[in-house]
């Protein structure tokens, strides 16, 4: 086996187990907010969107919207949450988020907190672009959603202490991985 063979596979399990460990901590994050408060912590602090973003930081562009839209999949069947309509939103959304974040700051290389910003803004875009296509173009009836304006304003005006928590506790993760050697950009990432 080469060297260039060996780094690749290293690269490639290193992957599948990041995206392994992002999918379980989007699971297991969300019930442990339920179990402390319920859905309204749920709600209210967004827990499946902080490992998903974190993602981001540690994967490639595709594999971190796999891993976003994955999550969200598999804590329905494990956990029956999200609920649906919501979950088809989610995996778009995460997807986003974790796309988005890692296009920011693995391709472009921008500073943690502005790629951060720019993939939340993103996936709230996505998931806005995807109301507007179930209500308006699909002509959709979904329970609690009668605009796509209405929907994103509510999930932003519920979820402000989930926004901040991710404002700060994301770049504290990546800096503290960074500076542990576990975060770095290459050229092939």
């Amino acid at each position: 086996m080469t060297d260039a063979v060996r780094v690749k596979t290293r690269s490639a399990a290193r992957q599948v187990s990041v995206s392994a460990l992002i999918c379980a901590l989007s699971i297991i994050t969300p019930q442990i907010f339920h179990l402390v408060g319920g859905q309204v912590a749920g709600n209210a602090f967004l827990p499946m969107h902080i490992p998903v973003l974190l993602g981001g930081f540690l994967l490639p562009p595709g594999a971190a919207m796999v891993c976003g839209a994955l999550s969200p999949v598999l804590s329905f069947f494990l956990t029956g949450m999200p609920a649906m309509p919501r979950l088809i939103f989610m995996v778009l959304e995460l997807g986003a988020y974790g796309f988005f974040a890692s296009l920011f700051a693995r391709k472009l290389r921008l500073p943690t907190f502005l790629s951060l910003v720019l993939s939340m803004l993103c996936g709230r875009a996505v998931y806005f672009l995807s109301a507007v296509a179930a209500l308006r173009v699909l002509h959709l009836q979904i329970p609690g959603m009668s605009s796509a304006a209405a929907a994103v304003w509510a999930a932003v005006s519920t979820g402000v202490p989930g926004i901040i928590l991710q404002l700060v506790l994301i770049p504290a993760l990546v800096a503290a991985l960074k500076k542990a050697g576990l975060i770095s950009y290459d050229k092939r990432t």
